[in-house]
């Protein structure tokens, strides 16, 4: 080995170091990719404001409307099978009905709060720009949570809770088929409300549909509305008015606490668990990397759900065509300014803060 010629390849290595070191880099790139260098071609990746299609899909959307139905039908029927299986007993101890005050008014007004409930999360849907993905949603996990009420109910019956509350006579005989259909229509008729005297019969008690409707409108408006400042005050109303709902049923004896509390956990795991698998596209993919595939509704959320690409944007717009907005645009800027300012944007996008 000849040391020389390593010490002399060292000095032409740092004279070519120290001569491309004073080289401009654009100098250099220019000598360096010549005429008959290959081109170079890079990837640029496509931006996020790409526009992502989501399909309405109407006939998803009433097929989970026939959904809910049927587990409206279960529920129901359970009620109607489980009034004559309700036990003669005092209520049971309840460490919140047993140091509370009662008040028989607490039930109509916990229904009136639901009602109000409903209007704030029906208008937070009918505003959104993909209202129908939603209202397909929300028909299948409210049809999800009336069958398992309906199976809740009906394996345990608890005693009734509220002792001035009037039942419909039991029978003293098996019921027959036609008894059972006009119970369940008298249950139909009334929608599950007392306020109109049609909840005549007793037992529904594990768990609270009450609770989970007030939950369940909560959940709407707080998962479909903006997410901005200015609408906190829109989900602190949405939930105060949840929690004063839960309240007025409890202090009416409406319900047994743990009736609530299972309502709770119930609705809140059903909604989270199903809006986790809708904004995840892997876990709409079964497979050993996907354990929520085991779920025996997961096949029902993947038809549903399995054109949705991705999380659904919190835009907004109203329910109307096309033509009517523009035309009414129009008509208020002749109205203001004379003459149409240009086409209008028809959508509101809300900005995450």
């Amino acid at each position: 080995m000849s040391y020389g010629a390593v010490e002399g390849g060292s000095r032409r290595s740092s004279e070519v170091l120290e001569s491309n070191i004073q080289t401009p880099l654009l100098e250099s790139s220019s000598e360096t990719f010549t005429s008959s260098s290959p081109d170079v071609k890079i990837d640029i990746p496509l931006t996020q404001e790409q526009e992502l299609i989501f399909p309405n899909e109407p006939v998803k959307t009433a097929l989970s409307f026939l959904f809910l139905i049927f587990g409206f039908l279960v529920t129901t029927f359970s009620l109607a099978l489980t009034h004559d299986r309700v036990p003669d007993y005092n209520p049971l101890p309840d460490i919140v009905l047993d140091n509370t005050t009662y008040h028989q008014w607490g039930l109509k007004a916990s229904e009136i709060i639901i009602i109000i409930s409903i209007v704030l999360a029906f208008f937070t849907v009918i505003v959104h720009t993909h209202r129908m993905i939603i209202i397909r949603r929300v028909f299948l996990i409210l049809g999800l949570l009336y069958m398992y009420r309906g199976l809740t109910m009906f394996v345990t019956v608890l005693p009734i809770s509220d002792k001035n509350y009037e039942c419909a006579p039991k029978l003293n005989h098996s019921i027959t088929f036609l008894e059972l259909i006009s119970r369940v229509v008298t249950i139909v008729s009334g929608g599950g409300l007392s306020m109109n005297g049609k909840q005549i019969y007793c037992g529904d008690f594990i768990f609270s549909g009450h609770t989970m409707v007030l939950m369940m409108a909560f959940f709407v408006v707080r998962e479909y509305s903006p997410r901005t400042k200015r609408f906190l005050v829109f989900h602190l109303l949405s939930f105060m008015l949840s929690v004063t709902g839960v309240a007025m049923l409890l202090v009416s004896r409406g319900h047994y606490s743990i009736d609530c509390l299972v309502a709770y956990w119930v609705t809140s795991r059903v909604w989270w668990t199903y809006h986790t698998l809708a904004n995840n596209s892997n876990l709409k993919l079964s497979g050993s990397h996907n354990h929520m595939d085991n779920i025996w509704w997961w096949y029902l959320f993947r038809y549903a759900e399995t054109n949705v690409p991705d999380q659904l944007p919190r835009r907004y717009s109203l329910p109307l065509p096309s033509g009517v907005i523009e035309g009414a645009r129009r008509t208020w800027e002749r109205r203001w300014w004379g003459e149409p300012r240009g086409r209008g944007h028809q959508r509101l996008e809300d900005s995450e803060e």
